[in-house]
């Protein structure tokens, strides 16, 4: 179990330098992730089924300028490890899911900032041939990488157990309340796809 883990985590990361840093194939979209994953832990309609809600629902939430939605691939990934390791009811593990994709969206951007600052040193290097553009690139992958599959690895560490432990104590009114808010979740996106599409721009 843990060697597969080990494995699915460094699967996500290596996807995950698809949605910008390299490649840029869609294959970080969280239908191929879905699709996947679903096909490798024995289970493609559900890997579809999360990959197709969690696109609906984040399809309108765009990467534009500074704004980072939260990671597609993160959220179909965690959603599929936790139902299938720790069988954790796909209704609960798709929102633990978005809370990760969300919170490793800061993460993102603290990497992105600190980055930022590092360029007039990174500058200087190159014009002084300390470094080349290569050792430059293959770092900042790697550290992407890193970044991903330990983010990834903690998430799993810490609500796998947690769920475990929990999920005796919950609800059924708990349970009732999540699955209806997670066969709603692409409804939601559609209509927010289609209100989009309606809205017409102002005339002078």
């Amino acid at each position: 179990m843990i060697l597969q883990l080990i494995g699915f985590c460094a699967l996500t990361a290596l996807l995950e330098l698809d949605t910008t840093y390299a490649g840029q194939l869609l294959i970080s979209r969280p239908l191929f992730v879905g699709t996947i994953f679903g096909a490798l832990t024995g289970n493609l309609f559900l890997g579809l089924q999360i990959g197709i809600f969690t696109e609906l629902i984040f399809i309108d939430y765009l990467p534009i300028g500074g704004a980072l939605p939260p990671s597609g691939n993160i959220i179909a990934a965690m959603a599929i490890l936790m139902n299938h390791f720790f069988k954790m009811d796909i209704y609960f593990a798709f929102f633990v899911g978005i809370v990760c994709g969300q919170i490793f969206s800061f993460v993102e951007k603290f990497l992105r900032n600190k980055r930022a600052q590092m360029l007039e040193e990174i500058d200087k290097k190159l014009i002084e041939i300390k470094t080349t553009p290569g050792k430059i690139i293959f770092s900042n992958l790697a550290l992407e990488f890193a970044a991903v599959f330990v983010f990834l690895a903690l998430s799993v560490m810490i609500f796998g157990p947690l769920f475990s432990y929990l999920h005796q104590d919950i609800s059924e009114k708990v349970h009732v309340a999540f699955k209806f808010a997670y066969y709603i979740t692409p409804w939601v996106g559609l209509c927010g796809l289609l209100l989009s599409f309606s809205t017409k721009p102002k005339e002078d």
